[in-house]
């Protein structure tokens, strides 16, 4: 090779020339680099404040949804409670049917009257079962002061 040095890309540039134009491509080459960068920055922190926006977001509905689900934890451990109660009062009247079945019996014993003694609630009683009555709730007959009247 001659006096000449190799440039950047590869090609020999013999002349101030084709050094002038070499620094004039680096430069521009710098300039367009720091503008990719910077848009590249812009782009991430836009993606950032989507991301936080969008964690606020979920930590509101969050918070909507634990606030909801012990509602209805609190809900459950009422109505619970209430079929604990509604359970222990079934037994004891149970029980003073059984007492009063065992008075009708001694009494249907002693004086010889014929009792009508039902031992037990039938199973198909649709009272013990409300969520499955015979007919529709619309059509049940709501009380009023017409239900008084003879």
């Amino acid at each position: 090779m001659s006096s000449s040095s190799l440039s950047p890309a590869g090609r020999t540039s013999g002349s101030d020339g084709d050094s002038a134009a070499d620094t004039h491509r680096r430069e521009k080459r710098r300039l367009s680099n720091r503008e990719s960068a910077r848009r590249s920055r812009l782009r991430k922190q836009q993606h950032l404040d989507e991301l936080v926006q969008e964690v606020a977001r979920l930590q509101a509905e969050n918070a909507r949804v634990a606030a909801r689900a012990a509602d209805i934890a609190s809900q459950y451990a009422r109505v619970e409670q209430e079929n604990t109660v509604l359970r222990a009062r079934a037994a004891e009247l149970g029980d003073r049917l059984r007492s009063v079945n065992e008075v009708l019996r001694v009494v249907e014993e002693f004086s010889g009257v014929a009792m009508d003694i039902q031992e037990e609630i039938p199973a198909d009683d649709p009272l013990l079962r409300p969520w499955q009555l015979p007919y529709p709730a619309a059509a049940m007959p709501i009380g009023g002061a017409h239900m008084l009247q003879y």
